[in-house]
Order: structure tokens, then C-alpha cells, then sequence
């Protein structure tokens, strides 16, 4: 009979159990394959962090890799390098200090961010804001601002960050030591998606949602100037991507829309000329500039909201 592995308390571990989660702490690797019955509530370690479970919460810190196989549903994800694969993500923020591998995962996210980050093609689900130094190419997640887009559209983005305990890449790291989930390391430069010419028959009404940030103050019917302006904003992102050519009928309907501040007519035709967009753009055999794309989300956000 082969000899079973011991059991072993290493020193320096710290564990906080109660009643129904547990708590890892420890300078060095940690791999978890069983849960004592208990949900993880968080696991923080020096070196690399490998989780062999169906599900995991709390927050996943670890000094090296970080490996997660099951579902997750929790705070935040960070490491010097993170990998995932087919699974669900639930959670405020991931990052990493040098590279992120997501593999065909559904995930539901505030902000990925990484120098590099390589997302798998059929990867889908919603992230507002995924930062990286690499040039990435086309999934099914919706959303997916830069952080200098995010910028352009909201304002604020270096507190989006700061609310969940990261900053830009390129930061530098103050003086005190930072919790480890902190990243800081990002873009000096502004990051844009080429134009995705691929499929263009994909597009559909399931690409117009709002992507309005869920933390920032709505424009209300008493706050017309702040609407408009940020209809207007929305507006010239998506003319100035039709520079140089003339304007496609929606978008004509649109603008007319928009100077008029006709924001009825906006909340009950803001899908009509959405396909007429898409029909223009089909017959072209083109998809449009995502900056197009994202401008109408927020158009639409606006006026549905």
C-alpha cells in the first residue's frame, strides 16, 4: 500500500477558521485542493497560489502565479501572473503585476488590468475597464474600456481605481508598503482597439446596453445641461470616427436627434437608428469603430437610465 502524503502545519502558516469560512495566510506557496468544509473567505501568500475547488470567494492575493480551476465569486484577484481557465468570475477587480491568461471564462467584472493581459477569443461576459500595454484581440466581453477611453466618457478614472484598491499602470509605488493586490505598474500611453472588421453579421441589439459606470451620479430631467453635454460628448466621438466621408444616415438622425435635445424621440428610436447603423455597416461587409459602439451604450444608458 503507497504510503499517503503527511500532513503538514508548516510554520508561519495562519488560519482563521470559523463557523463556516476559512482564512489562509502564509509566506510561501499554498495550493488548496479540499475546504474542510468550510467556503474560502480569502488566501494570502508569498510565493505562487494554486486552488483546486468548484467555487472560491473572499479575496486570492499571492506574491507569484496564481491558479484558480473553479468558479469564483469574491473580491479580487491578484498576482505577479494569473491564469484562468473555463470558468465563472464574479468579482471587483483582477490584476496583475505582469501578465493575465483568461482562458473561454464567463466573467462579470469591474476592471481587469495587467501589462499584459491575453484574453481567450470566446471569453464573454462584461468588464467596464480592461487595461493592459499589449494589443488584444476581439471577444465577446462587452464593455472593455481603456482606462483613457474611460476617461474621455466618465471622468474620474483614477478613482475608479483607487475604489478598488488599484492604480494606473506605470504609478509608482509609494513608499509605504501596499497591500498586494494593489497593481502599479500601467500605460503611459493611450490604448485603443483597431477597428474589428470580423463578422460584422454579429452585431446585434445585444451589443446595445448601457454602459453607464454604476458609480457615477445619473444626469436627471432636472439636470438638462448635464445631459446634454454628455449626449453631446457621446455625439462628437462618434461623428469624428466618420471624418473624411459622409456621415451615415443614422447617425444623421442621431445628431438631428441630439442638437434638437428631442430626448423622447432619443428614448424610443435610440434602437432604430442603432440598426440602421448596423444595416449601413453590414453592407459594407465592416463592423463599426468600437469607439462608435461604446459611444452609443452611452448614449443609450443616458436616456434609458
Amino acid at each position: 500500500m503507497a504510503k499517503r502524503p503527511a500532513f503538514i502545519l508548516p510554520e508561519g502558516l495562519k488560519l482563521e477558521i470559523g463557523d463556516d469560512r476559512i482564512a489562509i495566510e502564509y509566506d510561501g506557496d499554498v495550493e488548496i485542493e479540499v475546504d474542510l468544509g468550510r467556503s474560502i473567505a480569502g488566501i494570502q501568500a508569498s510565493g505562487d497560489v494554486t486552488v483546486k475547488l468548484p467555487s472560491v470567494t473572499g479575496d486570492l492575493v499571492s506574491g507569484g502565479v496564481l491558479r484558480l480551476m473553479g468558479d469564483f465569486d469574491g473580491g479580487v484577484l491578484h498576482g505577479r501572473e494569473i491564469v484562468l481557465g473555463r470558468q465563472s468570475i464574479r468579482c471587483r477587480a483582477i490584476s496583475a503585476d505582469e501578465r493575465i491568461v483568461i482562458g473561454a471564462a464567463n466573467i462579470s467584472c469591474d476592471v481587469i488590468i495587467a501589462p499584459e493581459i491575453n484574453l481567450d477569443p470566446k471569453a464573454q461576459g462584461r468588464v467596464t475597464v480592461i487595461e493592459s500595454l499589449n494589443e488584444r484581440g476581439a471577444t465577446k466581453i462587452k464593455g472593455g474600456f481603456s482606462l483613457s477611453d474611460y476617461e474621455d466618457m466618465f471622468g474620474n478614472s483614477r478613482e475608479f481605481l483607487a475604489e478598488r484598491g488599484l492604480a494606473p499602470l506605470g504609478t509608482p509605488k509609494p513608499k509605504e508598503e501596499e497591500p498586494a493586490h494593489r497593481t502599479g505598474t500601467p500605460v503611459g500611453a493611450r490604448q485603443r482597439h483597431a477597428e474589428d472588421t470580423e463578422d460584422p453579421l454579429s452585431l446585434s441589439l445585444d451589443d446595445l446596453e448601457p454602459l453607464v459606470d454604476p458609480a457615477a451620479t445619473p444626469a436627471t430631467a432636472d439636470d438638462k445641461d448635464v445631459l446634454q453635454q454628455r449626449l453631446s460628448d457621446a455625439l462628437g466621438r462618434i461623428t469624428a470616427c466618420y471624418e473624411g466621408s459622409d456621415l451615415p444616415p443614422a447617425v444623421e438622425e442621431l445628431r438631428e436627434l441630439v442638437e434638437h435635445r428631442d430626448y423622447d424621440g432619443l428614448r424610443t428610436s435610440i434602437t432604430d437608428v442603432w440598426n440602421g447603423l448596423l444595416g449601413f455597416h453590414q453592407k459594407r461587409g465592416i463592423r463599426p469603430h468600437h469607439q462608435v459602439t461604446h459611444a452609443f451604450n452611452v448614449i443609450h444608458g443616458l436616456v434609458q437610465g
